[in-house]
């Protein structure tokens, strides 16, 4: 019998290369281009925040994150 495949596994797989939106830690919040995830981390490209500042990539840890959606 396989793995199971998980809610959040098969989500973001289903949303790699769209543009996403995520808060990190209850305080900060970025839109950017999932890129790639692991069971650990998520890494977005074309960043950027409530702020506007701008960055290449962003590496946030799963467990850090409060959510994420896509737009």
């Amino acid at each position: 019998m396989g793995e199971k495949q998980y809610l959040l596994d098969r989500t973001l797989e289903a949303w790699k290369g769209k543009r996403v939106a995520l808060a990190v830690s209850n305080e900060h919040s970025f839109t950017g281009i999932l890129e790639d995830f692991d069971e650990e981390v998520i890494l977005i490209r074309d960043v950027s925040d409530i702020a506007g500042n701008k960055a290449k990539a962003l590496i946030v840890k799963i467990e850090d994150m409060n959510w994420i959606m896509l737009l």
